[in-house]
């Protein structure tokens, strides 16, 4: 296994409790967000050739993409947590155990 890999492995729920901490504070910010979020989309920056880890990954997304999501209504966070075959009830499954956890 990759050495960055195995290290993200091994930090498993480190990792996984910073990435519910980044959504939480995301979400709770929403309400002071505009609805279409001014200015340009982030340009194209190539990925590290030697990977960033779970820790790097984080720090890209709150640094580059999280400054662009709105606070228009709607599923605005739910391209964070989903995929073409995510349905409401599972975005709606992650919020009840985001919210339980907190």
């Amino acid at each position: 296994m990759h050495p960055a890999l195995a290290d993200d492995l091994a930090r498993l729920p480190e990792l996984l409790q910073a990435a519910r901490d980044l959504a939480v504070r995301e979400v709770a910010g929403l309400a002071e967000r505009p609805v279409a979020a001014p200015g340009p989309v982030p340009g194209r920056d190539p990925l590290p050739a030697a990977g960033a880890g779970g820790d790097g990954a984080l720090a890209r997304f709150a640094e580059r993409w999280a400054p662009g999501s709105s606070g228009c209504a709607g599923p605005r966070w739910r391209a964070a947590f989903s995929n073409w075959r995510t349905t409401e009830a599972d975005a709606e499954r992650v919020l009840s155990v985001l919210a339980a956890s907190g």
